[in-house]
């Protein structure tokens, strides 16, 4: 017996022709704006996604400053103040030939020698 396929609830933009171009996941041209009502054990949150910008709800109370270069995550720079995440910078990037990269610029592991000690 076949397991049934799910499927997921489309968003407000994926019912327009040419969504892919004007709302993509990397650099939507219009605003994206979602809400995930909280219950017990997590609390209301949001996120606002507009061109190479992201603002999101934190349930921590933080400061803090990053930057990211990556050849799997991207390029990008973040800030943390309390309660809330900004970003600027491309995330999430995804393609084809990206683990060929990641495997060649991975430290390789220490090997032991004949007496288990390890070689520098």
């Amino acid at each position: 017996m076949s397991e049934p396929q799910q499927y997921r609830e489309k968003y407000w933009w994926e019912y327009y022709p040419l969504h892919q171009i004007w709302c993509n996941d990397i650099c939507p041209l219009f605003p994206r704006f979602e809400y995930h009502k909280g219950d017990e054990y997590n609390a209301n949150r949001w996120t606002l996604h507009w061109l190479i910008f992201t603002v999101w709800t934190m349930e921590n109370f933080s400061f803090g400053i990053d930057a990211e270069i990556s050849v799997s995550g991207g390029v990008w720079v973040g800030l943390c103040i309390p309660y809330l995440r900004f970003t600027a910078g491309i995330r999430n990037i995804h393609f084809g030939w990206q683990w060929k990269l990641d495997r060649m610029l991975r430290r390789k592991p220490a090997k032991k020698n004949e007496n288990g000690e390890y070689n520098l």
